[in-house]
């Protein structure tokens, strides 16, 4: 089922919509009487396209705490099943921004690399750096305790995602040789069920699907294999080079959205586990498997280069789609919008910035 939703601006003042609007009351009220919004949109409607995902938590935030109307943005938001389907939207022009792992992002361009045209995907940002967000996971019941218990074994997971490159890290680190575990490919909605069910002995998860599938078990029923933690992933905004030189005002009131948005949730943590677990339909006490959030942030630096270059590796190393001749790594993001807006953020060289498209 696709969420979809549309936010349109406000002329309420930002602080209206703060949880001090009624220390600022008078206020609210003397410019709903004589000022016009400050960020009344002139744009046409940004379409956005995400993931229920626990890395996405900026993007939740900026919808519910009026971020991007704030911004003057008329966001059309509408949420697909996994980074892979966002990507392919992006491709296909369905939207302007897709939010993603990095996984999704390059086998695309692995396959399909940029022709200097106006349908390039370029990384903008990334909003967290985490290893609590995906887990290799097993019914307790199946006496699976460690991960050479696998052998013989059925893994769910969902291909063409970070599940699958977390997979290969994993067996990596455990010696697990790969011929002797059976990997079943599933849509991330389906592993709880499959697991749960019996047709797969372990799954490969992401938030919110692992704190749901602890939701649906007695105490402790779910194992959590160890090493998961090695995979330590970015969540990343991702825009069209068309997008990029068309609307760059548009693209620095996104990045300003977010950022508003992580300082929500640095300011109350508490208050947006609340809301997260509300859109994902669980209490806060079964919302998370571990006991705090993640750290966000928006940040173009070292470790998304080393992600990047990681996950070719893994991409040669097996045997997926791969065009000749590619571009360096660096070409693949364009660093200037956020630059522009937080530099300390930003610590990728600056000299490889994509070259434009030229306007239709």
């Amino acid at each position: 089922m696709l969420l979809r939703m549309r936010i349109q601006p406000s002329c309420r003042p930002a602080w209206c919509w703060t949880r001090e609007s009624l220390i600022a009351g008078g206020m609210c009220l003397a410019l709903a009487l004589g000022a016009s919004c400050a960020h009344a949109s002139t744009h046409d409607p940004v379409r956005l396209f995400s993931v229920a995902y626990l890395g996405d938590l900026p993007t939740l935030i900026a919808l519910d705490e009026g971020s991007f109307q704030r911004q003057g943005l008329d966001v059309v938001f509408e949420r697909r099943q996994s980074g892979k389907q966002t990507i392919q939207a992006l491709r296909a022009g369905e939207t302007d921004i897709a939010l993603m792992a990095p996984t999704p992002l390059v086998l695309d361009l692995l396959e399909t690399p940029h022709t200097g045209g106006a349908e390039d995907p370029l990384v903008i940002a990334s909003l967290v750096y985490s290893s609590r967000l995906n887990h290799v996971v097993a019914l307790r019941r199946h006496d699976i305790r460690t991960p050479t218990d696998l052998a013989d074994k059925r893994v769910g997971l969902m291909a063409g995602t970070n599940a699958e490159f977390l997979w290969w890290l994993f067996t990596a680190l455990h010696r697990i040789d790969p011929e002797e575990v059976r990997v079943i490919d599933l849509p991330a909605s389906s592993l709880p069920q499959a697991l749960l069910e019996g047709d797969i002995d372990a799954a490969v998860l992401w938030e919110p699907w692992t704190s749901r599938v602890e939701t649906m078990l007695p105490q402790d029923g779910l194992t959590f294999l160890p090493g998961s933690n090695i995979y330590t992933e970015n969540w990343i905004l991702v825009a069209s080079r068309g997008v990029l030189q068309r609307r760059p005002e548009t693209i620095q009131r996104l990045l300003s959205a977010y950022q508003q948005a992580i300082d929500a949730i640095d300011a109350d943590p508490k208050g947006a586990l609340a809301t997260y677990a509300e859109s994902i339909e669980l209490d806060t006490l079964h919302a998370l498997h571990d006991d705090d959030l993640p750290l966000f942030g928006l940040s173009l630096d070292w470790s998304l280069l080393a992600s990047l270059q990681q996950l070719v590796q893994w991409a040669e190393d097996t045997g997926k789609p791969i065009t000749e001749p590619q571009p360096g790594i660096l070409s693949w993001i364009d660093a200037r919008p956020l630059q522009t807006l937080l530099p300390a953020a930003v610590s990728l060289p600056m000299g490889a910035a994509p070259p434009e498209v030229s306007s239709p």
